[in-house]
């Protein structure tokens, strides 16, 4: 009774959170943003309808490319040592603290459709709200999910099917890989996103960005949705794929907490440091000893 009790104080403290929840992926279907050069996704209906035993079913199958709709890319995508996506660790991937960089105005005022983010977009960024934390996984808002339900608008496809959107550029990449190294920090960035289909700006060929991410395993996030709906610092972000054996990436659900956490509940249980929850665990057993008293 006292394990049973005190498993349930602990999941009583997990799930007590005022914070907001906030999906930042694209449903899976037909209209998935996906880039014209890879697998559309498909969904073919097997079973749908009553069986033998008067009993509903529905059975379908899917196929979709590693890199469809919302998803995640796994270093090895563009390093050959780099993770595969069922080697990430979960705690990476699990309420991960976000920071939110806007250039949506930037690339409105240029009428840049392949601006680069820069050194000094992120210089700026920590001018106004403090230095990007250690773990931080970096989110670029680039305001081009706008133009998702045209995927030849989304995509920027020109006469000749040239791809144009914005994306993150190598000087930019480089100064968040060596954001560990300068401030010190155990982990680092690990990782970034944007609501675009790419990291790297349509028109470019070499994916640098991509490249200096994924050979530091720094994963990439792309197609991401409501972007507009974060504060630039305060998010929570989970990130969950398909555990694909030897994946270069994966669909993934991706969600977003953006309010009040309970101290210790954030980040303890993603890095599963025992020392960081503790506190909660030995309070959890006292209270299960002091009923089995009364």
């Amino acid at each position: 009774m006292a394990a049973a009790f005190l498993l349930g104080a602990v999941l009583v403290l997990a799930a007590s959170t005022t914070a907001e929840v906030i999906d930042l992926s694209y449903t899976y279907n037909v209209d998935a943003p996906t880039s014209p050069q890879l697998s559309p996704f498909t969904h073919t209906i097997i079973k749908k309808g009553l069986n033998k035993l008067n009993i509903w079913v529905e059975l379908n199958d899917f196929c979709s490319s590693e890199h469809s709709g919302t998803h995640i890319d796994a270093p090895v995508h563009y390093s050959q040592h780099g993770w595969t996506v069922d080697a990430v660790p979960i705690a990476r991937l699990w309420r991960v603290p976000a920071v939110v960089v806007d250039v949506s105005k930037e690339i409105t005022q240029t009428q840049d459709k392949n601006y680069e983010v820069k050194v000094r977009d992120l210089e700026q960024w920590e001018e106004v709200h403090g230095t990007i934390p250690d773990g931080a996984l970096v989110l670029f808002r680039t305001g081009w999910a706008t133009k998702v339900k045209n995927i030849r608008e989304y995509a920027g496809l020109d006469q000749q099917n040239n791809r144009n959107f914005p994306g993150v550029g190598k000087g930019a990449a480089e100064w968040l890989v060596k954001h560990k190294s300068r401030h010190s920090y155990e982990t680092g960035v690990v990782g970034v996103g944007i609501d675009t289909l790419c990291l790297d700006k349509g028109s470019t060929v070499r994916l640098p960005a991509h490249v200096t991410f994924f050979q530091n395993n720094i994963y990439g996030l792309e197609n991401l949705a409501n972007l507009d709906k974060l504060p630039e610092t305060g998010s929570y972000v989970t990130v969950m794929p398909l555990k694909i054996g030897g994946g270069s990436g994966s669909p993934a659900r991706i969600v977003a907490e953006v309010g009040e956490i309970p101290p210790g509940v954030s980040r303890a249980f993603s890095t599963l440091h025992t020392t960081s929850v503790l506190p909660l665990l030995v309070s959890a057993a006292l209270m299960a000893r002091w009923f089995l008293i009364e």
